[in-house]
């Protein structure tokens, strides 16, 4: 009996019995048995595709040669795998596979020597060779010639003489080495849900490009590098890193760049970064990655103009310093500037860990409160309101995305903001899912939705009111937003519902009331049915870097500081009595800068360059660069990037998540928690501690993090007052103001990497075509952008997506200062008027 069951589950291959399940191919049970079965085109969790045939086996009582990844496994089947006949035939499709790449090297019975003397020629413009190649050592053919003991190329050689592309930004293309194994095609189409590669022309003229022939960018890549990861070949190639060689260690770390936290694998050789991707020989199932946390860090961590030393200001020059020096010439200042006179600018793209200690150094050593992040919420009681809502309704996390029956997706531009929780969208797209979009125009995420609306730009606390009580049946006084019934009628009947609420709904001035109306719509749906809320964030950390107290208002785990238990805890834990005297925000210390109230800083990276800081007695700046507000600080020091640190942040769904350093330090660079351990001890204080290790167990033993796991806690709906909008008449026309995704703890990247140009939209505003019209300009003319507090001269451009008075603002450096008065805006629209300049 026995052994009837485990024939009906088991097969054999190679004589090894494997075990089959429902949806295993031949290659899957062989890959899970250890097996090696040589492929060439397959794609991990993607369909099989069977193009290029090298996974032949044989199956008893089957004929012909099937491939392994299309062929589905059996009980009782009998698998070979490595025959004579199979090897040979194998060969055969290998050779012709290399009878249009450059294969001299490949067969060469002295490519070994030859490897060992020919590093130097290398850098060419075409590569005939593999010791031309940039691949060579990580190249699936290099492999595959090994495998298959393959000595020559019988078929007639066809050099296609293909020009090298050169003109991407971050990898350059080779079509001569591409066998058009389709791998790049399908991740792009396939997993990524892109849509920009295709196989164009025919015959021996096949190359991958896109339709029509346009550019990557016109087609609409998005720059995420799938396509590099899994090529087999050197026919895509990074241009970062390209030439340093096969890589000696591979580390998994965390991305930090965005809230989604993605796991990233970070390739170097001796102790220098060469990419980040896959690791070597594992390009099937790569890590998914975008733009910036592909590109960006590469870039970010070898740029040429970083700073590696501290600097002090003498005279007008920057002078370079050692540790000592620099951390005695601070804390004999900083002992003059104690209390509220101190202020400390956050970043929320640095661990919990260095935040934590941010904080604490303000709170312990400088007695002060006035901390903050460069990206705080403008309504200091957003991230409290939140925080007690994910105490008892974690945030949905990505896999809960893809497996509920409906997105209410709500203000979120997710291809820039959040490109991999876009990826989930559209998969659930794909996957048959509802997918409802509610924003003020249309974007990229527009193409994947079953039902759309749209309301007034800066409206979102209307239109949620309104869609609340659509929802329930009860009729508006007065509306600013059509409902299509189908998409109500979805809505009410769905049984599993996420919304995912964008950034913007908790930088508007009515934040408080959206968040009680989403939680109202969360209590509503969670009657019946299944309901999560995702607040995907804006950048960095924001929300786990408040927790850990970077708030003027709250110590950490949201512990008031006018609360006198909590000062008690604090001050009991740190050994010291704290302040209880409410900090102020990081647009509130500008005003007491001019005021004297504020004499002295300390900045985590860059702020905008605002004329106010010129009149602080002393600030001091931690950054990898200077910036424009360096012309204000006294003091520089150089500070780690994420790939050379360690810690641990909170990703956007809940999760703690690990950093591990994965490259060397340059010159002198130090942590935030070792610069902040080092001037804390300079400055007479004992016990502050620098180790991540130990700061992240004093961090788990005193904050409560939001649990994972916690059943969902129905309340009884709170009633909120929603005051009808009033058009200013003086200022007409609405402007979103749009976020620069592309920075770096406030350091804009196209400063640094100019590359970055040709893909980020900065320093325009679109038009509505109606207003374009109206005020007579063309694409490219400059108008004059005029508010309450100041006004911008930027370059216009056309979009036909946005309708009426509207207008969408991508600012460039200081454009929102000249436009808010303030480092951060306090909504993420403002009325204007515009005229042709």
């Amino acid at each position: 009996m026995t052994e009837e069951r485990d024939i009906n589950n088991t097969a054999t291959i190679d004589g090894h019995p494997v075990k089959v399940r429902k949806g295993l191919t031949i290659l899957d049970a062989a890959q899970k048995a250890g097996i090696y079965i040589p492929k060439l085109c397959h794609l991990e969790n993607l369909e099989p595709y069977g193009g290029c045939r090298l996974c032949v086996v044989e199956v008893k009582k089957m004929k012909g040669f099937p491939t392994a990844c299309t062929t589905p496994i059996e009980p009782g089947m009998e698998i070979l795998t490595r025959t004579p006949e199979l090897q040979k035939l194998r060969r055969e499709i290998l050779e012709f596979t290399l009878s249009e790449h450059p294969f001299t090297c490949l067969v060469c019975k002295d490519k070994q020597e030859c490897t060992d003397f020919m590093h130097s020629t290398r850098k060419v413009s075409t590569i005939t060779g593999c010791n031309f190649c940039t691949s060579n050592g990580d190249c699936e053919l290099q492999d595959l010639v090994e495998t298959l003991e393959l000595k020559d190329v019988k078929f007639p050689t066809f050099y296609r003489g293909i020009p090298p592309v050169k003109d991407n930004p971050f990898y350059d293309l080779d079509y001569n080495l591409c066998v058009l194994c389709g791998r790049c095609v399908r991740i792009c189409n396939e997993e990524r849900n892109s849509n920009v590669l295709a196989f164009v022309e025919r015959g021996n003229s096949t190359i991958v490009g896109t339709a029509f022939n346009e550019s990557q960018k016109e087609a609409g890549c998005e720059f995420c590098g799938a396509c590099v990861d899994v090529c087999p070949t050197g026919s895509i190639s990074e241009k970062m890193g390209k030439w340093r060689g096969i890589p000696d260690r591979s580390v998994k770390t965390t991305c930090v760049i965005c809230p989604v936290a993605c796991e990233m694998n970070v390739n170097t050789k001796n102790g220098q970064l060469v990419q980040i991707g896959p690791r070597p020989g594992n390009r099937n199932d790569p890590p998914q990655l975008c733009l910036r946390g592909k590109f960006l860090p590469a870039d970010i961590n070898q740029h040429p103009s970083r700073i590696t030393a501290p600097l002090v200001k003498r005279e007008g020059r920057w002078v370079e310093v050692s540790w000592k020096e620099a951390f005695d010439h601070m804390a004999r200042i900083l002992d003059h500037h104690r209390g509220s006179q101190f202020g400390l600018i956050a970043s929320s793209h640095d661990t919990i860990e260095d935040n934590y200690a941010l904080q604490k150094f303000a709170r312990m050593v400088m007695q002060s409160n006035n901390v903050d992040l460069h990206s705080s919420y403008p309504r200091k009681e957003v991230p409290e309101l939140l925080h007690s809502f994910y105490s008892l309704n974690p945030p949905a996390g990505l896999d809960e995305i893809e497996k509920a029956d409906t997105l209410l997706v709500i203000g979120l531009d997710a291809s820039c903001s959040h490109p991999l929780l876009e990826n989930r969208i559209r998969k659930s797209f794909m996957d048959g899912k509802n997918v409802i979009y509610a924003s003020a125009f249309q974007t990229r995420t527009s193409t994947f939705i079953t039902g759309e609306i749209h309301y007034p730009p800066g409206e979102e606390n209307h239109f949620l009111s309104e869609l609340l009580l659509a929802l329930t049946g009860k009729p508006a006084s007065q509306t600013v937003t059509s409902f299509p019934e189908q998409v109500l009628s979805t809505l009410r009947n769905t049984k599993d519902l996420v919304i995912i609420a964008g950034d913007d709904l908790l930088r508007h001035t009515s934040a408080a009331d959206i968040l009680q109306i989403l939680i109202n719509l969360h209590h509503i749906k969670c009657r019946d049915q299944r309901c999560n809320i995702l607040f995907p964030g804006l950048e960095g950390g924001v929300y786990g870097s408040v927790l850990s107290g970077v708030h003027p208002e709250y110590l950490p785990g949201f512990h008031p500081v006018n609360d006198e238990n909590s000062i008690r805890k604090w001050s009991s834990i740190w050994g010291t009595r704290l302040s209880s005297n409410a900090g102020w925000s990081c647009n509130e210390m500008i005003p007491q800068i001019q005021k004297k109230g504020l004499t002295a800083m300390m900045v985590m990276g860059d702020l905008p360059l605002h004329p106010g800081l010129a009149k602080l007695e002393f600030l001091v700046q931690c950054n990898m660069f200077k910036t424009g507000i360096s012309e204000f600080a006294e003091m520089l020091l150089p500070i780690t990037d994420f790939l050379e640190n360690e810690g641990h942040v909170l990703s956007m769904d809940g999760k703690l998540k690990k950093l591990n350093r994965t490259v060397s330090r340059p010159g002198k660079v130090k942590t935030i928690t070792g610069i902040l351990s080092g001037l804390a001890a300079a400055m007479g204080t004992t016990g502050f501690g620098s180790k991540p290790a130990n700061l992240y167990k004093e961090i788990r033993s005193e904050i409560e993090f939001p649990a994972r796991k916690v059943k969902g806690v129905i309340a009884g709906i709170k009633s909120v007052r929603i005051r009808q909008p009033e058009q200013d008449k003086a200022y007409p026309v609405h402007v979103v103001l749009l976020h620069n995704y592309f920075n770096y703890r406030g350091n804009r990247l196209s400063d640094l990497i100019p590359e970055l140009s040709t893909i980020a939209e900065e320093g325009v505003v679109g038009l509505a075509e109606s207003l374009m019209n109206l005020l007579k300009v063309k694409e490219g003319e400059q108008v004059r952008i005029i508010t309450e507090k100041g006004d911008l001269d930027t370059i216009c451009r056309s979009m036909p997506e946005l309708e009426g008075q509207t207008a969408c603002l991508y600012p460039n450096g200081n454009d929102t200062l000249k436009l808010y008065g303030e480092l951060y805006p306090r909504t993420s629209t403002l009325d204007a008027r515009i005229e042709k300049v």
